[in-house]
């Protein structure tokens, strides 16, 4: 019966300590995160950013934003989202680099099923995306809610696009609502679309 080395016992030992040790960093952030969105103000890269609750979809849904985000023109969002089918309703910064939009389909779907959601979404995605990073992706219970999240980088002229998109059940239809910014402004960037996420809120019964 042959024997492991005692160094490389240690070494897998220190890598297992190491990841659980980066793994609740990365838990305190994300928690310090939601706190600082939720109540109203949080520090990304030296600059303080207020945030508050807003009500859209014609009261549908409550989530919060940035508050200095605000929604885009139609001419803007002709440009930054050219096909036809872009989402009606887009929020981002006063340079555009940073947006968020919100997209009530047709496509149908409950909330229970969001797991088998998540897998035809994926595929869908995947398929138009053949060539994109990809990141993470799960079903989290937020607010009663299951939502759907993935996320992933797609190329562009001058760099890389970060893309977060989650998807939540509202009235029988999927909401797609998508957060996306330059790979240079996903490490400030992305726990923070975690955490505008984490405050979603759906105003109807569940189906």
């Amino acid at each position: 019966m042959s024997k492991e080395n005692p160094e490389f016992i240690d070494e897998k030992i220190i890598e297992l300590l190491n990841k659980e040790q980066r793994k609740r960093v990365m838990e305190l952030e994300k928690n310090n995160i939601l706190t600082g969105i939720k109540t109203g103000m949080i520090n990304i890269n030296g600059e303080d950013i207020e945030f508050h609750e807003k009500t859209l979809l014609d009261g549908k849904i409550n989530i919060i934003l940035p508050k200095s985000f605000s929604e885009m023109s139609p001419e803007i969002a002709s440009i930054k989202y050219p096909s036809e089918r872009r989402p009606k309703l887009i929020y981002t910064n006063e340079s555009t680099s940073i947006n968020i939009s919100f997209n009530h389909t047709s496509t149908e779907v409950l909330d229970k099923n969001m797991y088998r959601f998540k897998d035809a979404m994926l595929q869908i995605v995947k398929k138009m995306q053949p060539a994109a990073t990809w990141l993470e992706d799960g079903v989290e219970q937020i607010n009663g809610r299951n939502i759907v999240y993935f996320d992933f980088l797609t190329d562009a002229i001058d760099g890389k696009i970060y893309n977060f998109t989650f998807i939540a059940e509202l009235e029988g239809r999927a909401l797609i609502c998508s957060f996306n910014c330059t790979e240079e402004e996903m490490k400030q960037w992305k726990q923070v679309a975690r955490g505008i996420m984490e405050t979603l809120k759906v105003n109807t019964s569940i189906a």
